[in-house]
């Protein structure tokens, strides 16, 4: 994760086929999440915005994929700083990992 204007930038990794959108951890640096949805069309990197707003109670739009558009590897860029991106991303992450990305 990093800092980027006024917002942040995240580090995903998608994992689509899943029967229940979540996000799941980490793989590596990256936050892990899986969807439902296949990797057609676009449809998966919607859902990977979605879940990922949801979890920070951002709107969806508040969520735009930067990179990755055709990889499971992705940037997304989020309308908030990204010190209350790994506070609200501890549930998953843990506080002592999240502070160190």
């Amino acid at each position: 994760m990093r800092a980027q204007g006024d917002g942040a930038v995240v580090a995903v990794r998608a994992v689509p086929g899943a029967s229940a959108a979540a996000i799941v951890g980490l793989h590596g640096d990256e936050l892990r999440v899986r969807v439902c949805s296949p990797p057609v069309d676009g449809r998966a990197n919607d859902e990977v915005c979605v879940v990922l707003a949801s979890a920070l109670g951002l709107r969806a739009r508040d969520v735009t994929l930067v990179s990755g558009r055709r990889a499971r590897s992705k940037q997304l860029a989020v309308a908030l700083d990204a010190d209350e991106v790994r506070r609200r991303l501890a549930p998953w992450i843990g506080s002592f990992g999240a502070a160190e990305r």
